[in-house]
């Protein structure tokens, strides 16, 4: 037990008593011929009956908590040392440089393998951890970190007694973004896994109509009518564009290399500016465009913009919502992907000072 900072043995007893007395006891020490007296001498607690006070070395056993007895102290002993060696079991650490495919498909308990230069190369790596997570017999996860920290996972297939295939990991994939001059935005990231693709998404409304029976439908029940859902905004892959990576932790202005349909083809090689600006176009007289007085619609939605929102049912700016995220996606699919770093396409009339004409502004800004 510790009294006043120091440490000292505490007695057993047979019953604990009111008061607990700190005792010294001596031991002469014999050295090279020559006895000292009361050299060595030993302190140690013990329970007292009475407690008095202002007797020196005397405490009240009331002011002491958690005394516990040797068997109590013990059997918390024994859990401590269960605990820690199944913790050191779930936790093994195996370092290889021999590890085969068919010795990685095999291992399905918890374990921790490093494998070192000489194992079989897997996902284009030759140097690789992987994480074993037996979760249950039916549930179990194969995970891969590089030594730049991608991460691959597969899954066990209790149904066909089969592993899945290496998917990257991209929820903790972070992105981020920075506009220069108003329209120029530059790209920031980490190691991107291979298969993982950086794309541009577009919010869009999603309407209430789920499906319909249409009117050649042969189920009755549905002929003519159709299922309603909650209307909301979500984004989308905007024309299946891709825009281009960079190394690691470099600014860079990502540019479009991939779209869905070709008539799409003249974006290829743009900048974000180009890429969006289909997004908000113009309406009306060619002649109101010229004198900076159009009308200038955001595809998808009702919201329309004029110079200083003259004209009925317009305001004086208009943003689109756009988002740009890694995910493992190609021309026609994309997968959920990770973090979305949310910025706005925006358009606005700007009165040029030097020749007094308002000229039509466009541009990005982080959201």
């Amino acid at each position: 037990m510790v009294i006043d900072g120091e440490v000292l043995r505490f007695k057993a007893a047979a019953k604990p008593g009111n008061g607990i007395q700190i005792r010294e006891t001596t031991e002469n020490i014999v050295a090279d011929g020559t006895t000292y007296r009361e050299a060595r001498i030993y302190r140690y607690a013990e329970y007292v009956p009475t407690y008095t006070k202002n007797v020196p070395g005397l405490y009240p056993a009331s002011g002491f908590s958690m005394i516990e007895t040797n068997d109590q102290l013990a059997k918390k002993l024994l859990d401590y040392t269960a605990v820690n060696s199944d913790l050191a079991k779930k936790l093994t650490v195996l370092s290889t440089d021999s590890l085969t495919r068919v010795q990685l498909d095999a291992q399905k308990d918890n374990v921790r393998l490093n494998c070192r230069k000489g194992c079989f190369a897997l996902n284009g790596a030759e140097e690789y951890t992987i994480n074993v997570y037996r979760h249950s017999a039916n549930n179990i996860t194969q995970e891969q970190i590089l030594p730049d920290l991608r991460r691959y996972v597969r899954y066990w297939n209790s149904a066909a007694k089969t592993w899945g295939g290496f998917y990257p990991v991209t929820e903790n994939l972070h992105i981020d973004v920075k506009v220069v001059k108003g329209s120029t935005v530059y790209v920031r990231h980490g190691f991107i896994p291979e298969g993982v693709q950086l794309v541009l998404l577009r919010k869009k409304k999603r309407g209430r109509k789920r499906r319909s029976g249409g009117t050649t439908g042969t189920n009755a029940a549905w002929k003519g009518k159709s299922m309603l859902r909650q209307p909301k905004n979500q984004y989308v892959h905007y024309k299946g564009v891709i825009l281009s990576t960079s190394s690691p932790n470099n600014w860079y202005v990502p540019k479009c290399i991939g779209v869905t349909d070709k008539e799409d083809n003249a974006l290829i090689g743009k900048e974000l500016g180009s890429v969006c600006s289909d997004m908000i176009v113009a309406s009306g007289s060619l002649s109101e465009i010229a004198a900076g007085n159009g009308l200038y619609k955001v595809v998808g939605t009702r919201v329309k913009a004029s110079r200083k929102g003259t004209k009925p049912k317009t305001q004086a700016c208009c943003y689109a919502r756009i988002a740009l995220q890694f995910a493992a996606a190609g021309k026609t699919f994309k997968s959920a992907g990770g973090e979305m770093a949310r910025m706005k396409y925006r358009l606005w009339f700007h009165l040029d000072k030097k020749t007094n004409k308002t000229v039509v502004r466009r541009g990005f800004s982080a959201d």
